[in-house]
């Protein structure tokens, strides 16, 4: 499949808070075998490379739940692409952004702009979501403090019915910002929302959001990507899988279904950092 050929394109909302859309899109793509068929550059998003984060340096097989050495580096915006399964069976082509980088100093705005052009291209996508989070300090009422909250804060109608069969609540409309606030703003998720809101016109490109704190925030994005998972009806593996077929000499983590990736343990500080890479 190419990439214009997807029926679901998921990406995440660069630098918001925790990282969790980019900690949902690695899950995603890990999980459901996504393929890295390309990179993109823009201009005003900051260039960056390291190792690929998917990669499993412990793992001595093949399956699904290991992914082949891939050799590849990582780049600030990578596009996975792969088919999954719909509740009822049938094929879903599914297309996975990945940004592991930010907005230039001074150039968010500038950014979304760009970024949103991305996303309206993929005029024949039937589901276009994004993945986002807010501080849980947006809370003002009582009942909206405390824990994590998973809500749909954009899309058209078809979107939210699906987002509301799964118990995916619409956002509050007390967590907003006036208009003259919101035209000005550089917070990552606002800036591209009000972006979206004088492109998207149909309110095509929905957003999943979750309210948290920030910290080690790698079961939020375990729960942001089974929230897509639902919201766009892509079947979830049972995790229960023989840990012993991917070989390997430190355990394989999950997070409710989910497979983690190895790098997660490394950026939150539980696993130990080689010595040579010291040296």
């Amino acid at each position: 499949m190419t990439v214009e050929d997807a029926d679901v394109l998921i990406a995440p909302v660069s630098g918001a808070c925790g990282n969790v859309g980019q900690l949902a899109c690695d899950a995603l793509a890990l999980n459901w075998n996504l393929t890295r068929v390309g990179t993109c550059d823009f201009e005003h998003l900051s260039p960056v490379v390291g190792r690929d984060a998917l990669f499993d340096d412990t793992a001595t097989s093949v399956g699904s739940h290991a992914r082949a050495p891939s050799g590849s580096l990582a780049c600030a915006f990578e596009v996975y692409s792969g088919v999954t399964r719909a509740s009822d069976g049938a094929e879903k082509r599914v297309v996975v952004v990945q940004i592991r980088s930010d907005a230039c100093v001074g150039a968010r705005r500038a950014f979304v702009d760009e970024y949103s052009d991305f996303l309206l291209t993929f005029a024949n996508a039937k589901r276009v979501v994004l993945v986002s989070a807010l501080p849980a300090s947006v809370g003002e009422a009582e009942a909206q403090i405390g824990g994590t909250k998973w809500r749909a804060a954009r899309g058209d109608d078809e979107f939210l019915r699906a987002c509301a069969a799964v118990d995916l609540t619409a956002l509050e409309s007390n967590v907003c910002l006036p208009d003259d606030v919101m035209h000005a703003s550089v917070d990552p998720h606002w800036a591209l929302m009000d972006v979206l809101d004088a492109k998207d016109v149909a309110r095509k490109v929905g957003c999943l959001v979750a309210v948290c704190s920030e910290g080690d925030n790698s079961a939020d994005g375990a729960g942001m990507a089974l929230a897509v998972a639902r919201a766009c009806d892509i079947v979830v593996d049972d995790a229960s899988v023989d840990a012993s077929a991917i070989g390997g000499d430190e355990p394989v983590t999950y997070i409710g279904p989910w497979r983690v990736p190895r790098s997660w343990s490394v950026a939150f500080g539980t696993r130990a950092m080689r010595r040579e890479m010291f040296a």
